[in-house]
């Protein structure tokens, strides 16, 4: 079978998509795959000879290409006489879908982590016209994969042609944290951060719908307090730079990391990983590769994030937008005992394990096509 996989970014496809495609060679599979052209460029190009690469703007001005994308992905799917093809997120599946049907492909599996923007389809008639062309292109698909129950009852109720896979996140090689497990001294000293504290980490790239307002305001409400905060990302939302940075500035306890390349470093001097989002999230992959190093867990009781957390077991759910349910969540954290926090970390390897690893996923995904 010729398998084709059609990404939305580099680093996502090199961090996640080159595992699956090892996946499917064992299976006995040929694969290529399609990937927009940016600062990963050189690291795939390395990595393999079966990858192929298009021009993508991550803003508005991808409509521009829409045509020409399509046109060049119906001219690859062709020459590869690809019998099934994967998009994955919102361009690839919408262009890619379409050119693999235009291609005639007998199997096309569309991937959704997370609708995003579209779940305030109620909010405009512009919001709302792009979800229905959106629900329009993926009821073109055979197969699409969510990646939580609540975005499958969601849309359940407007995919009626393809087969709906559910899996847990987008699947985690465990392997590639391993070094994670070592205490890494380096990390500590390039960051000018003490070997002497203990470290809770937010990592993300830093919107509103995150919650890093929540968490900052929360932190800076704590006294007594035995954990410094890491902020680790870059900021997506322009708009609320000025206002975290000021935040943060009079407290000496908050450290902003910027964007990480290397998470392992980042979560090998972490006791727990806090993600107050309420995005309209598939299921974070920060938590997930959290999880795998057995971190505790503080995240919202909102979709897609609290399939990563059991509450008072490898962590705490706090309310959406609640400032007080996250400094009563960290006040808990700081009374936790040596042996209560190692039992909260692995419970989280154990969750991982039955859950969200990369095999796990794979399997899932694989034994859902027909």
């Amino acid at each position: 079978m010729k398998i084709g996989l059609i990404a939305h970014y580099g680093e996502d496809f090199y961090k996640s998509r080159i595992d699956f495609l090892a996946f499917l060679k064992g299976k006995g599979c040929e694969t290529y795959a399609l990937v927009p052209k940016d600062e990963y460029f050189d690291k795939i190009k390395e990595l393999s000879e079966d990858v192929y690469f298009y021009s993508y703007k991550r803003n508005w001005a991808f409509v521009f290409s829409l045509l020409s994308t399509y046109k060049l992905f119906v001219k690859r799917i062709k020459v590869e006489k690809s019998d099934l093809v994967f998009t994955y997120k919102f361009f690839p599946n919408i262009v890619g879908v379409l050119a693999a049907r235009r291609a005639k492909v007998s199997k096309i599996v569309a991937t959704i982590a997370g609708i995003g923007f579209l779940e305030k389809k109620d909010s405009s008639i512009a919001i709302k016209l792009i979800f229905y062309v959106y629900m329009w292109v993926l009821n073109k698909a055979n197969y699409v994969v969510i990646q939580n129950i609540d975005d499958l009852k969601l849309l359940e109720k407007y995919l009626k042609r393809p087969k709906l896979i559910l899996t847990n996140g987008s699947g985690v090689n465990p392997e590639a944290f391993i070094n994670g497990k070592n205490y890494n001294s380096s990390f500590l000293e390039v960051n000018n951060l003490s070997k002497d504290s203990k470290y809770i980490t937010f990592c993300s790239r830093i919107v509103r719908e995150k919650g890093i307002i929540e968490l900052i305001s929360a932190f800076n409400l704590l006294y007594d307090f035995k954990y410094n905060l890491l902020i680790a990302g870059w900021f997506d939302d322009k708009g609320i730079e000025i206002e975290v940075m000021k935040l943060i500035e009079a407290n000496p306890r908050i450290h902003f990391l910027g964007y990480q390349k290397n998470v392992t470093d980042l979560l090998s001097v972490s006791d727990a990983v806090v993600l107050p989002s309420y995005y309209p999230e598939g299921v974070p992959r920060s938590l997930i590769e959290a999880m795998s190093l057995g971190k505790v867990i503080i995240t919202t009781n909102h979709k897609g994030c609290k399939e990563t957390c059991l509450d008072d077991k490898n962590g705490y759910l706090v309310e959406v937008k609640s400032i007080d349910s996250l400094v009563e969540a960290l006040e808990k954290l700081n009374t936790l005992s040596e042996e209560k926090i190692r039992m909260f970390k692995e419970t989280s390897v154990e969750l991982f394990n039955k859950k969200f690893h990369r095999d796990v996923v794979f399997d899932t995904i694989w034994d859902g096509i027909e």
